[in-house]
C-alpha cells in the first residue's frame, strides 16, 4: 500500500460509490474552481483523489454523507497510482420516463408512461441569456441542462421530471465524457 492509500484511509473522508452491490472507500476532495463571479460554479465541481481499488469508474455517484457527486470522470494519477477523479455536486433528484404502447382487448393502441428510473441523481443548469452566449449549442427550447450517468440509457423524446413538473428530452450528447450524458430538456405538454 503506498503513501497515498495510507493518507486516504487516515485523513480522507468516508464515501459510498451507489453501485450494486454498495462499494465503500475513502476521498479526498477539494473545489475544482474558486469563481467568485458565479458562486454555482464554485460550489458544484469538485476535484481530488479516491482509492484505485474502489475502480470508481465516468458516471458513477458517490455520496459522503447526504452529499451525492457525480464522477464525470477518472483516471490514474501517475504520482500516487490512486484515481484522480473529477466530480459534480448533484444539484437535482429526476425521474425517467417513457413512452411504451400496448394493445388492449379490444385492439386500440394504448400508451403510457412507464418509470424506468426514478430518484436519479444528475448536475445541471437552467438555461439563462448568459449561458445561452457561453454555449451556442443550446436548443432554442431548452429550459435545462442535466449531466448524468450515461448507462441510464435516456433517449430523445423520453420524459424527464423534476420538480414535479415534465420535461421532454429533446438532445442527447454523449460524446464529451465517457460514462456521462448531457440531455437538453424543454417543457413537455404531451398528455
Amino acid at each position: 500500500m503506498g503513501y497515498a492509500a495510507k493518507y486516504l484511509q487516515a485523513h480522507g473522508q468516508q464515501c459510498t460509490i451507489l453501485r450494486t452491490p454498495a462499494v465503500q472507500s475513502y476521498v479526498s476532495l477539494k473545489r475544482a474552481s474558486r469563481s467568485v463571479i458565479n458562486p454555482g460554479t464554485r460550489e458544484a465541481y469538485w476535484e481530488g483523489l479516491i482509492l484505485a481499488a474502489s475502480e470508481l469508474a465516468s458516471g458513477e455517484v458517490l455520496q459522503i454523507g447526504n452529499d451525492k457527486y457525480l464522477a464525470l470522470s477518472t483516471g490514474i494519477d501517475p504520482a500516487t497510482g490512486e484515481l484522480s477523479v473529477f466530480t459534480a455536486k448533484t444539484n437535482a433528484a429526476l425521474t425517467h420516463l417513457r413512452k411504451e404502447e400496448a394493445v388492449d382487448e379490444f385492439g386500440n393502441i394504448t400508451e403510457t408512461w412507464t418509470t424506468l428510473n426514478a430518484d436519479v441523481p444528475a448536475f445541471g443548469f437552467a438555461v439563462t441569456a448568459t449561458l445561452r452566449q457561453q454555449d451556442p449549442g443550446l436548443l432554442e427550447s431548452t429550459k435545462f441542462t442535466f449531466q448524468l450517468a450515461k448507462s441510464l440509457g435516456i433517449q430523445v423524446m423520453d420524459r424527464i421530471v423534476y420538480s414535479g413538473a415534465n420535461y421532454q428530452v429533446d438532445a442527447v450528447d454523449d460524446v464529451a465524457l465517457p460514462g456521462i450524458v448531457r440531455v437538453q430538456l424543454s417543457t413537455d405538454t404531451r398528455v
